[in-house]
């Protein structure tokens, strides 16, 4: 239930953080640039999906399971704020692939970790 709370928080919080941070404001008078230095503002879903899908499931101790189920959701959100702070063109891009980047790590492993 712990996992689950907690999947659900976090990606709530991804649309709150684009809806009250400015996500939903109009665009700002600033030249838009053809720069693909935007793309860096992926590194940390990179980092997310690593977790996720190389050391997760080679965690066998739930409390360790844990910690690196919420560093990984971590990751994955500073996606939106790079993208609300930093890349602001790209901040649509940014949001989504920040959700999904949350929405990856729905615990649906997370019974293995139950207590027998």
């Amino acid at each position: 239930m712990v996992w689950w709370s907690l999947w659900v928080a976090f990606l709530v919080a991804i649309g709150c953080y684009y809806q009250f941070l400015g996500g939903a404001q109009a665009q700002s008078a600033t030249p838009v640039s053809n720069s693909s230095a935007w793309l860096a503002g992926l590194a940390p879903l990179l980092l997310s999906v690593l977790i996720r899908w190389l050391v997760l499931p080679r965690s066998h101790a739930a409390q360790l399971a844990l910690a690196w189920f919420v560093i990984g959701i971590a990751f994955a959100e500073v996606c939106c704020f790079l993208g609300l702070f930093i890349f602001p063109a790209q901040k649509q891009v940014l949001f989504a692939m920040s959700f999904v980047g949350v929405f990856q790590f729905m615990p649906i492993f997370a019974s293995r970790y139950a207590a027998k």
